[in-house]
């Protein structure tokens, strides 16, 4: 209430004091103010001054009361959002009656039944805890309802505060007007003026207000609100500025784009440049930095030839931009594999940046830099031959361009300074030179040519036909897969020996097929031989199926037949004479191995067992399975009687017989069962038999895995030492467990041990000695003193591994400081951690200034020096910079609150072990077109993918829609009339937290945000954007009559129809404003008014006639527009008689003249000298001082009837 009172007082005062500061309030005020003008000027400039502060307290008073409002506004509704979210839920919203209820009930439960001590306890604290609820809230409803009483008082503070602060602006104004021309206040008159949008704009530039400043002793204001310019002077400089302006004719107005590069060259040095453009072209120049905008205002000729000399200077010396157009097939080379072709050129020209157009738009945009830019296009037209001589379309089918082509033009051999594309519908676009494009035309014919589909037949002897095909058709198959052609042989006819190959296919693979059968049947052969096969050995020159013969004939690439005949078997061979004489050589190899030979082969006596089996079954099988015979010294196994001889009668060798190539395939069975089972026995020294002993023990897979992979068998007996090798690789096998006894045996090794380490292994503490001594295990330590060494003793395999373990410890170990850079806000966290991590690192660490010194072994100081980082990395604040454009700035903008806000732990913070960790902050910085992320790192990589979750989500329903003039100007209307308002578009972006971005020159409207927030802007928007305008040009006579007696008609037409209108009274412009449906009705209803009223007509009368028609003190006049309903009015420089009403009312009135006029002409003239003598003052009074004629007294409908002297017409 305090609060509310001295609102309501300091208001009250300020308004006094500005009504006091705006109007004198006195006679002798105003007297003497008129005689201070004609006579003490000094007097009336310091009244204004006076009057001037006196506003300007006013308005500051205003505005700083209008502050203060605002910011208890904002107190009360961060006190409200506070009150709603501790609003109290569940059983908590209880009143306090209710709750009496439930404890009563309670009580009378606890009366009822039998309760322990303990119980009646809960249910007593159950009651009073639900009382402090019900108290809670009962003070929360008192104090919402407050708060909310104190908003509505302070919400209609606020809005009396704003009228008066707008009334206080205008006289201020012109106050402020007085003061800069030097005038009183009361010398001051002020004209409000309606241009068009263009003159609005060159009117508002200080350019033309300091020309009618010095020209025409005037002050202009605009009025962005209401649309006007408001000049302020004396009387004729107003009414001279008001022709100037009237007398400009068209006013153009050009925007033009520029960055922030081109401003200050526009701008020149300490504004000359701008300056000289102004003073020479006579059109105002404005430089907006914030929207990087040149704005053009003047004469619309003028503003043309000042746009291109803008144009040509900052294309001349700034940055230059073209637009290259190319086929909509080159774009694939234009972009290269991943975009890579468009870097090149970008990189390679310094500096030039090509933007390609998106879609079907075969354009590429160059900017730049003009010397980068000329070598982008020269890279560009080289690239796709923009200036080629030539340009051929060659048709190429659909069935060969794969061929022809591949996937692309990848096939072509292209020379250099050609190009080809494919072109859609199977053409291929080639660009160059005339001749190298002639040549390749030439050659991509020359290839659908030879991928045309052909058919060939070849005419196949039918003995040959099973040599095509090959066994179940494989050969046959892999030839029409290896060439591409399909191939299809006919079937025999009854007693023919020919049969019919057709082959298919384009015609390369066709020639290929053709070649392929060639190199088959080599019909064509230049060289043809016949040799005999004997009988036994033609099957298997022939083989099982024809494999033998086959193989052959595929070895050697020759074709063979066989025939038989009298004599024999003949074998005729074709092809070169290399394969004919290769196909002998393997027809003679295939005899040869088919003899029947006997071989011996040395007898194995070790494994006569093993080769014979049980019963000679062995023996039987090897017989079996090689085709042979096999005989034994002594043994005839055909007949199975021993033979009768003695012990060195025994032959050393057995016989085999059979065919060669099977004598040779059992020899190698029997020589290699001999190997396998050969035997050698060794005795160990005592030592090498401990040392197996003891290694067999400890890897039990040492044996055996000798035996493995030497092929050999192993027996170790320990208590003989004795070791049996058994096997064809008993030899390496022996050499290898030599070998391996020989590392077995002990050895030892000294290593230098620097003092450091030393005093390390002999800590007790530190437990580093059984440490290296695990390490170097199974080796055995010992420390040395003297000199200072570390021995080891182990065998020599183990020995070598130990060593480098030992060694790499020391020089892990060595002695090593180090400092690392704490920052201050890690200080503090760090410094109680210091000594928990010096003993868990066994490391000396000290705090020195703003670092941290480590001291100890190399390993132990790098393992703390990582987890030192690690914590300041973690507490440390970091800075990141995120590159965006518009209107992805505006977005996160609008989200940085959310982002912080999930940042933030407890007050602010989020906690961690060390302690408080702050969030994140947030800054956008537009005009470098970043977003910088502050705080440690885990918030500011989480912020940054939030962003960037946000700012794809945002890219993926982005929306676009056009807007007309009278929607953009719905959106760029401030959303309330208080003074410094924000835009309406804004106001929508802060509500839906969506981003509104607004294309001026283009009237385009993009929405930028997360899909719910997109889907509400565009719902606020479609009832926000349902405005509409139109445009009538009426005569200046109906101007009248749409407006009506003290405006009626235009505000009956704004009630009724919801729309807005705004009148150009000097041009007869009508402007009608609002939503669609309010348009359409308030067009209607005006054009049945001007149907109505809008009626007009002339009659011309001589200067004898007008007394007549007027009448004495006009009262003729006025009896004619009272019988007619219409207008009249008397001219008398150019002798007509308007009229103007509706049609009936015309008529009639233009009747009644006539007649008057026509019965009246004698008397006319006497009436007209009698009303000049008799009433010359009157006559003097109807008309102005120009001649102008009088009015009629009665106005037509709707207007007011005023004065004569305020009705007459110039």
């Amino acid at each position: 209430a305090p609060l509310l009172y001295t609102a309501v007082a300091l208001r009250e005062r300020v308004k006094s004091a500005s009504l006091r500061a705006l109007w004198p309030t006195t006679a002798t005020e105003m007297n003497g103010g008129s005689a201070d003008r004609g006579g003490n000027s000094h007097g009336a400039h310091s009244s204004s001054s006076e009057r001037t502060k006196l506003q300007t307290s006013a308005s500051s008073g205003l505005r700083a009361q209008a502050e203060a409002l605002r910011e208890q506004l904002n107190a009360l509704d961060t006190r409200r959002e506070h009150l709603i979210k501790h609003r109290p839920t569940g059983a908590k919203r209880r009143s306090m009656q209710e709750v009496e209820a439930l404890i009563r009930a309670k009580q009378e439960e606890m009366e009822r039944s039998t309760l322990t001590i303990k119980e009646e306890k809960q249910r007593l604290l159950e009651m009073k805890r639900m009382k402090d609820d019900a108290r809670q809230a009962a003070e929360w409803e008192s104090d919402f309802e407050d708060v909310r009483n104190k908003r509505s008082s302070l919400t209609e503070s606020l809005r009396a505060v704003f009228a008066d602060l707008d009334a206080a602006r205008d006289a201020s104004s012109r106050a402020e007007a007085a003061v800069e021309l030097g005038l009183s206040p009361e010398a001051v008159v002020e004209r409000k003026l309606s241009p068009s949008a263009e003159l609005r704009e060159l009117l508002s530039s200080a350019w033309m207000r300091k020309r009618l400043r010095a020209e025409y002793a005037v002050v202009v204001r605009s009025d962005r609100a209401a649309k006007a310019v408001r000049v302020f002077g004396e009387p004729e400089g107003v009414e001279a500025a008001g022709a100037f302006v009237a007398g400009m004719g068209p006013v153009g107005v050009a925007r033009i784009k520029v960055d922030e590069e081109n401003l200050s060259l526009l701008i020149g040095r300490k504004g000359a440049t701008v300056e000289a453009l102004q003073e020479e072209s006579g059109c105002s120049v404005e430089l907006r930095r914030k929207e990087l905008t040149v704005v053009l205002a003047g004469p619309a000729e003028a503003v043309v030839a000042l746009e291109a000399r803008i144009e040509h200077l900052l294309l001349t010396q700034r940055r230059v931009e073209l637009k290259l157009s190319y086929d909509p097939e080159q774009k694939g080379r234009l972009l290269g594999k991943g975009g890579a072709t468009v870097q090149r050129i970008q990189s390679q020209s310094g500096g030039a940046t090509l933007d390609i157009g998106k879609g079907d738009d075969a354009s590429v945009r160059v900017s730049g830099p003009a010397h980068a830019v000329e070598t982008a296009r020269v890279a560009i037209s080289r690239l796709l031959s923009l200036d080629a001589e030539s340009v051929r379309t060659v048709a190429v089918p659909e069935a060969v361009a794969l061929a022809v082509l591949g996937r692309g033009t990848e096939r072509l051999k292209l020379p250099e300074g050609v190009c080809a594309d494919r072109a859609g519908d199977g053409a291929v676009k080639v660009r160059g030179s005339r001749a190298a494009v002639e040549e390749v035309v030439r050659e991509i014919e020359a290839a659908v040519a030879a991928n045309e589909r052909v058919e060939e037949t070849l005419e196949v002897e039918s003995q040959h036909v099973s040599m095509l095909l090959g066994k179940g058709g494989q050969a046959m198959f892999a030839m029409q897969k290896e060439t591409g052609a399909n191939i299809a042989l006919s079937k025999q006819a009854d007693g023919k020996v020919m049969q019919t190959a057709t082959i298919k296919g384009t015609r390369r693979a066709v020639g290929k097929a053709l070649a392929a059968l060639e190199a088959v049947l080599q019909y064509n052969a230049d060289c043809s031989e016949k040799i005999e096969v004997k009988v036994e050995f033609m099957p298997f020159v022939i083989g099982k199926g024809g494999e033998e013969i086959n193989r052959i004939r595929a070895a050697t690439g020759a074709a063979i037949d066989a025939a038989r005949n009298q004599h024999g078997n003949e074998i005729f061979i074709r092809g070169s004479a290399e394969a004919v004489e290769a196909a002998k050589r393997a027809i003679s190899a295939v005899e040869d191995a088919n003899r029947r030979v006997t071989e011996s082969v040395p007898m194995p006596w070790h494994c006569i067992d093993l080769l014979l089996g049980p019963n000679a079954e062995r023996l039987r099988q090897l017989e079996a399975e090689h085709s042979v015979q096999l005989e034994l010294p002594g043994v005839s196994l055909a007949s199975d009687i021993p033979v009768r001889t003695t012990f060195l009668g025994i032959s050393s060798s057995m016989s085999i017989r059979g065919r060669r190539k099977h004598v040779e395939a059992a020899m190698a069975e029997v020589t290699a069962l001999s190997r396998k089972h050969q035997r050698e026995e060794t005795v160990l020294l005592e030592e090498d038999a401990e040392l197996l002993s003891r290694a067999c023990l400890q890897d039990e897979g040492l044996l055996p895995g000798l035996e493995a992979r030497f092929g050999v068998s192993i027996l170790f007996e320990p208590l003989s030492n004795r070791i049996v090798f058994r096997g064809e690789g008993y030899l390496a096998a022996q050499i290898e467990v030599q070998h391996l006894l020989s590392q077995w045996r002990p050895s030892e090794a000294a290593l230098d041990c620097p003092p450091f380490q030393m005093a390390l292994l002999h800590r007790r503490e530190g437990g580093l000695l059984l440490q290296l001594q695990c390490l170097v295990a199974p080796a055995l330590l010992a420390l040395q003193e003297c000199p200072s060494m570390v021995l080891l003793t182990a065998a020599a395999p183990v020995l070598s591994g130990a060593r480098a373990k030992a060694e790499a410890w020391i020089q892990e170990h060595a002695e090593c400081s180090r400092e690392v850079q704490v920052p201050p806000e890690v200080a503090a966290i760090l410094s109680p951690r210091l000594r928990m991590l010096a003993a868990q690192h066994q490391v000396d660490l000290e705090m020195r200034g703003s670092a941290v010194a480590v001291h100890g072994p190399e390993v132990c100081v790098a393992g703390v020096q990582a987890e030192l980082k690690e914590l300041i990395e973690q507490h440390a604040i970091t800075e990141v910079s995120v590159a965006l454009v518009e209107p992805e700035l505006s977005l996160v903008e609008l989200h940085a609150r959310a982002i912080r806000a999930s940042h933030l732990g407890p007050k602010g913070g989020s906690q961690s072990k060390g302690g408080s960790q702050p969030g994140i902050s947030i800054d956008v910085r537009r005009s470098e077109g970043l977003v910088v992320l502050r705080g440690t790192r885990k918030p500011i990589a989480a912020a940054q993918g939030e962003v960037a979750a946000l700012l794809e989500e945002a890219r993926s329903c982005a929306h676009r829609e056009d807007l007309s003039v009278v929607q953009m100007e719905r959106l760029l209307r401030p959303a309330s009339r208080a003074a410094g308002a924000e835009p309406f578009y804004r106001k929508l972006q802060e509500s839906h937290h969506a981003v509104l971005h607004l294309d001026r020159v283009g009237r385009t409207l993009t929405l930028f945000g997360l899909p719910a927030a997109v889907q509400s802007v565009q719902q606020a928007l479609a009832s926000a954007l349902d405005v509409c305008e139109e445009r009538r040009q009426v005569a200046l006579a109906t101007i009248p009559i749409i407006i009506g007696r003290a405006g009626a008609n235009i505000k009956r037409l704004q009630q009724e129809s919801g729309a807005s209108f705004d009148i150009d009274r000097n041009a007869g412009h009508v402007r009608v404003y609002g939503s669609k449906a309010a348009v359409a009705a308030a067009v209607a209803a005006l054009d049945a008014l001007l149907v109505e009223h809008g009626g007009s007509s002339e009659l011309p009368v001589k200067a004898k006639q007008v007394p007549l028609i007027i009448g004495r003190g006009g009262a003729t006049i006025r009896q004619l527009e009272s019988d007619s309903g219409a207008t009249i009015t008397v001219s008398k420089d150019d002798g007509v008689v308007r009229v103007r009403g509706s049609k009936r009312a015309v008529d009639k009135a233009t009747e009644l003249l006539q007649q008057l006029l026509s019965g009246g002409g004698a008397n006319g003239a006497k009436g007209a000298n009698g009303t000049k003598d008799a009433h010359g003052a009157n006559g003097q009074n109807g008309a102005n001082d120009n001649g102008a004629a009088v009015r009629a007294a009665e106005p037509p409908p709707g207007l007011t009837s005023a004065a004569p002297a305020r009705r007459a017409v110039a």
